[in-house]
């Protein structure tokens, strides 16, 4: 079993979980992950609708590697290691679709079926006759499909794809994230380590510091954090309609104002709703409720009605619609999740620099009744900050460059976390010791 060095093992220190910083930072923490973590993790290679059609392919990379990603029938998705059988070039590259139903290389003009069986060795007369089709069989991957996502993996012996899930499919049920549509497909380029960015969005300890502007509308004390299996989530239990600041503010009922809250969390939400909706609640700050209701009522009735005017929410109280939380499937895919839309985050190496991350901001949501789902549109940005992302992202963006730089001070030796809210991170990083461990 492979044993970490003490700058880069986890440790204990007076109840808490050390972890160094050096885990994020050397170059030889992050090179034991591209040999043990990455070969052999179920990890999200591609939405399904994006490649909706048979013959319709995605390239996949992840560090060094690129596999292709193939609707090969209609309800068949395959993948392949993305290197001819012969003399290893590249197949194809970034989307598109295979017309004439088969994969030829460019080299020498070989060719295989959708299903990664040879069609043609070129003068094949001319090998022994001891060649076999399976000799020049595409190199497989493993492939796993759950909630609109293709997973893959590059191990042969990998663990079952239902036994690396676990309860995460029973759990977000009545998200019925098959069901979501990209509304925005953003990739973008960090000078950070892909753990940080995962870390990011795995706890609620930061807005108190990151983002004090949630404060007034955004109470986060209330949030429990739960291990599933070796994926992670987060969100409060039970739904809080009322509105209230975070203790935090130590603020009475009496030092604050319910229609000034609720204008905040106007402000911060207007996206999960139509323009219809948005001037109900326009309505709604300007006006007040009506008597003998209060604003968080009110806001909440005009929240339900609009979702369940777009959807077919079936039989989900108005409490379930109104739940949400912070899902994390392990190792690299998180975000918060509502009924009808999620925000995801997947964070992976950018080749093999250890300081280079490449983001993928998914805006997903469900196809209103009766409607069609947009286009997908894929916008790349190579330097984040020539984009307003909004206040929240901003923050949240900027500070992992922040992270980048401080972890690399000499006066930086390691990570004290809180063993509650910070548990995820925890968690997150002992399952990745167990990749990581020679078996």
């Amino acid at each position: 079993m492979t044993k970490l060095s003490n700058d880069l093992a986890l440790s204990e220190f007076r109840g808490m979980v050390v972890v160094p910083g050096a885990r994020y930072t050397s170059q030889e923490f992050f090179d034991l992950e591209m040999e043990r973590l990455w070969p052999r993790v179920w990890q999200v290679a591609c939405r399904e609708e994006e490649v909706p059609n048979p013959g319709d392919f995605l390239e996949y990379t992840i560090g060094d590697q690129s596999i292709l990603v193939v609707r090969s029938e209609q309800d068949t998705i395959t993948a392949f290691f993305n290197a001819c059988a012969h003399r290893g070039t590249r197949l194809a590259s970034g989307t598109g679709n295979f017309a004439t139903s088969e994969i030829r290389c460019r080299y020498h003009a070989w060719r295989w079926d959708l299903d990664g069986e040879i069609i043609e060795v070129v003068d094949r007369q001319n090998y022994p006759p001891a060649l076999t089709d399976e000799d020049v069989h595409l190199g497989e991957v493993q492939v796993g499909r759950w909630g609109g996502f293709v997973f893959v993996n590059m191990d042969p012996k990998c663990e079952p794809f239902d036994a690396f899930l676990g309860d995460i499919p029973e759990l977000f049920a009545s998200y019925r994230m098959e069901e979501l549509r990209f509304r925005s497909y953003r990739t973008i380029v960090f000078e950070c380590n892909w753990k940080t960015a995962v870390d990011a969005f795995n706890e609620a300890y930061h807005p108190q510091g990151l983002h004090p502007q949630m404060l007034t509308w955004f109470d986060d004390t209330r949030f429990s954090y739960a291990a599933v299996g070796q994926h992670s989530l987060y969100g409060e239990e039970e739904y809080r309609r009322e509105l209230a600041p975070s203790p935090r503010l130590g603020l009475s009922s009496d030092d604050y104002d319910q229609e000034e809250l609720l204008a905040d969390r106007i402000d911060a939400v207007a996206g999960l709703f139509s323009r219809e909706d948005r001037g109900r609640l326009e309505e709604l700050r300007r006006n007040g409720p009506p008597e003998g209701k209060s604003a968080a009522d009110v806001f909440n009735d005009i929240r339900v009605s609009a979702l369940r005017d777009r959807y077919d929410l079936g039989s989900l109280t108005d409490d379930q619609i109104l739940r949400n939380g912070t899902i994390h499937v392990f190792p690299n895919l998180i975000g918060p999740l509502v009924h009808g839309n999620a925000t995801l985050y997947r964070a992976r190496p950018n080749g093999l620099d250890p300081d280079s991350t490449l983001l993928d901001y998914w805006a997903l949501e469900w196809v209103p009744t009766g409607g069609e789902a947009p286009a997908i549109e894929h916008k790349f940005y190579e330097d984040w900050s020539i984009k307003d992302w909004g206040l929240i992202n901003n923050q949240d963006f900027g500070n992992m460059v922040e992270i980048t730089r401080g972890m690399k001070s000499r006066g930086y030796r390691r990570g004290l976390l809180n063993p509650v809210q910070e548990a995820n991170i925890v968690h997150h990083n002992q399952i990745l010791d167990r990749y990581l461990a020679d078996e």
